[in-house]
């Protein structure tokens, strides 16, 4: 089925972590599209989610055709992924999360041109020098919840008055390494653009690496 919506998030790859973000992101009843080259794995979803891609992602000519290209976020969470990244990157994809295997591979997905890169194989135990070592971490542990190999999904107010009235392309929070997803904004909860204005105590859902998240909610919280 072709789709494109702006505000959707396509998860590439099935596997144990993509599996993880995925139920999460059902949770969160965010709109997401599904590519496996496994129809099996896909299957599992049928009920749940109604774009379900059979293929290969480094395929340029099924991304384009169904838009991937223009959704809001991808993640791409198959270790072995520079041709797929690379396709998504000639599209002109904007938001990409990527998962690396080891150092010499982030490196290679920094250099052609991934900003937010995933590694749960080798940072595994970082939640718990996190905890160990990070009292702001204390701080933000209960709004943060593991999706998989270290990479969460937390949800904080704004309190930092920078940030009142800013536009989310104005902030641009993949510089600080993490995804907006959500925002909740006197009550109404709205999927995010670049035009969308931020105020003081609008409550944001982020996603990323825990440091990242970490990070960035210290930023949110300045006052």
């Amino acid at each position: 089925m072709k789709f494109g919506y702006s505000d959707d998030i396509v998860v590439i790859g099935l596997g144990r972590f993509g599996q993880a973000i995925v139920d999460e992101l059902l949770k969160l009843n965010k709109k997401i599209t599904l590519i496996d080259n496994n129809e099996e794995y896909l299957r599992r979803y049928k009920d749940d989610i109604e774009n379900l891609i059979v293929g290969d992602a480094a395929d340029t000519r099924l991304l384009k055709a169904n838009k991937i290209n223009t959704t809001g976020t991808v993640v791409v969470a198959v270790p072995d992924n520079i041709e797929i990244v690379a396709a998504l990157l000639e599209l002109g994809t904007k938001n990409i999360i990527a998962r690396s295997t080891t150092p010499r591979h982030a490196r290679v997905l920094r250099q052609i041109g991934v900003e937010l890169i995933v590694s749960p194989e080798y940072e595994t135990g970082k939640r718990t020098a996190l905890i160990a070592a990070n009292s702001s971490f204390l701080r933000y542990s209960d709004n943060l919840q593991e999706i998989g190999d270290d990479f969460v999904i937390g949800t904080t107010a704004i309190k930092n008055s920078k940030l009142n009235n800013k536009l989310v392309k104005e902030v641009d929070f993949n510089k600080r390494g993490v995804s907006l997803v959500l925002i909740k904004t006197k009550g109404i909860s709205i999927r995010p653009t670049g035009s969308t204005p931020l105020h003081q105590n609008d409550i944001v859902t982020i996603i990323g690496d825990i440091s990242d998240v970490n990070s960035a909610f210290e930023w949110l919280q300045e006052e």
